[in-house]
């Protein structure tokens, strides 16, 4: 069973360490940032009940890995969001948020693994989106105290894309923009699918190394699910690990050699990673890296922009990710 104790590993690993670009970013379709017309109040439905809002929110804060990009890719920006650091990273933003926020500067927070709730109450937020962060009960009605606060749909860390989007859209008074965004990624990862027929029923592992070995990622998790939007698959040995229902799970160095698949997938921030393993005889004498498919995710904001997916990282980063893919999967 997945612990609080292993979702922060994968959180602090990602957030303490690339990249090709991709064409233009985010949608084709201009958004003013304003409400659409009856949009308000709207009620938002999420892990610890629902939420209404009133009126159109002014002062956003963001909590978690990439709500801000939803506020962003809606002509918004948040009066707060998440610091990131790392190779990649200029000023502890993120270069697609960067790169879109016109001179803007947002408080930077560092909410993982305590919340400053003096922070955001100093903020005065209008609305608080928690939509793909690990918020537990007792912090979302602390939060709740503050401002309406939107958690995440289901389990934590756990937030597809699309639904993210949708959710950031509705609380936010555009629903039908939002939905124009998700239908543009959409139908990029369908013409990449069609694109790439070698992929269909190929095995993929995804994951990142921890000093007991590492942690693999689930097909709940949104990175596993975005693969499947392109026809690859969990093998069969994340398949056998993955028991519980959760979006991840530790493995030990005892059990690496059953994780073997068409493609090993490695998130790698800070560099250092694939020495560390391949260092392992279990792991150097699996297929799919003794024969090189192994693709490597190297920087913060490649490895960001491909484990936390959305409407903004994705044309940044995932022309480069599929790119790789193909290499090893042709």
């Amino acid at each position: 069973m997945k612990t609080r104790s292993v979702l922060l590993a994968a959180c602090v690993a990602l957030t303490l360490s690339a990249c090709g670009t991709s064409g233009d970013s985010g949608s084709d379709t201009e958004a003013s940032g304003a409400a659409e017309a009856g949009a308000f109040p709207v009620t938002v439905d999420h892990a610890y009940g629902s939420t209404t809002i009133d009126a159109e929110p002014i002062r956003i804060v963001t909590i978690g890995w990439s709500g801000q990009d939803a506020v962003i890719a809606l002509n918004k920006v948040p009066v707060a969001m998440e610091s990131f650091s790392g190779d990649g990273i200029e000023n502890n933003i993120l270069p697609w948020d960067a790169s879109r926020l016109n001179g803007a500067k947002p408080v930077l927070m560092t909410t993982n693994p305590d919340i400053p709730f003096e922070q955001i109450l100093g903020l005065d937020p209008d609305v608080i989106l928690a939509v793909y962060s690990g918020i537990d009960e007792g912090e979302y009605k602390r939060l709740s105290d503050i401002a309406p606060t939107v958690a995440f749909p289901d389990q934590p860390w756990d937030t597809a894309w699309d639904k993210q989007m949708s959710m950031i859209g509705a609380a936010l008074g555009q629903p039908a923009q939002a939905q124009t965004l998700i239908d543009e990624t959409g139908a990029y990862f369908e013409k990449q699918a069609a694109d790439h027929p070698q992929f269909q029923g190929k095995t993929a592992t995804y994951a990142m190394r921890t000093d007991e070995g590492l942690i693999v990622f689930c097909g709940t998790d949104p990175r596993i699910r975005l693969l499947g939007q392109l026809g690859v698959k969990t093998s069969p040995g994340v398949d056998a690990v993955c028991t519980s229902g959760d979006s991840s799970v530790s493995v030990g160095m005892e059990s690496i050699d059953t994780l073997d698949a068409d493609v090993f997938i490695l998130v790698d921030a800070d560099g250092t990673n694939l020495d560390k393993l391949i260092s392992f005889g279990p792991f150097a004498n699996m297929t799919s890296v003794s024969n090189g498919r192994l693709v490597r995710l190297v920087g913060m904001d490649y490895a960001m922009a491909t484990s936390a997916p959305t409407v903004l990282s994705v044309p940044y980063a995932f022309d480069e990710f599929i790119a790789q893919l193909s290499d090893k999967l042709s």
